[in-house]
């Protein structure tokens, strides 16, 4: 797949060609939420609201505020993960 393909699908079409293989397991279904984890190599708590990027292969983004436009991608596995509050609403 390349980006001029990509362009010419439909809404629809997209949703079911987009690998969702790069989200983080932990964090599917809370985007928008307000999460405190703990790193699982370093044990360092943080806190982040919860994106995802755009895109055939999105990733899970950690945004440090909730008026931020972008964030690093999110790890691939935490030691644990806890819910604090809803920020925003994502289209699923």
């Amino acid at each position: 797949m390349n980006q001029e393909q990509w362009n010419k699908m439909t809404y629809d079409e997209k949703r079911k060609a987009r690998d969702l293989s790069g989200l983080t397991k932990q964090l599917v279904g809370l985007e928008g939420w307000r999460v405190e984890v703990k790193d699982y190599m370093t044990g360092e708590r943080r806190r982040f609201i919860v994106g995802r990027s755009t895109g055939w292969v999105p990733c899970h983004i950690e945004l440090s505020k909730r008026t931020s436009h972008g964030g690093v991608s999110a790890n691939r596995e935490y030691a644990s993960v806890r819910k604090l509050y809803k920020v925003r609403e994502y289209p699923q």
